[in-house]
């Protein structure tokens, strides 16, 4: 029992705010982006509210990756992401793993401090 790890339930949706909390961008950027690439189609409530699902949030966390950590132009990112070959290319699985163990290691680390 001592080996159990309890895992809390995966969200398959996200408002906007969680959204821009999660991608520590601010909403407008997401709803420029949302503009500038046409893979980012999130859903509307009834409100009028933006719903992203988890392939929206992979999309957006790849277009941070690009634009803000690599320093590439949204011009460029546009043409590197592509609706369905961004799950396609071979080493995207293993960047996007190491990408969510480095979030899990700076969330561990924030609660320890």
């Amino acid at each position: 029992m001592e080996n159990e790890e309890i895992k809390p339930p995966v969200r398959k949706f996200f408002k906007i705010g969680d959204a821009s909390k999660m991608l520590e961008v601010p909403a407008s950027t997401l709803r420029f982006w949302e503009k500038e690439f046409k893979q980012i189609k999130p859903m509307k409530n009834k409100k009028g509210d933006r719903i992203y699902s988890l392939k929206d949030i992979e999309i957006l966390k790849e277009i941070k990756y690009l634009t803000h950590e690599k320093g590439i132009k949204i011009s460029l990112a546009t043409k590197k992401i592509k609706k369905d070959n961004v799950a396609e290319d071979p080493k995207y699985e293993l960047v996007k793993k190491l990408r969510n163990m480095r979030e899990m290691l700076i969330h561990f680390k924030n609660s320890i401090d």
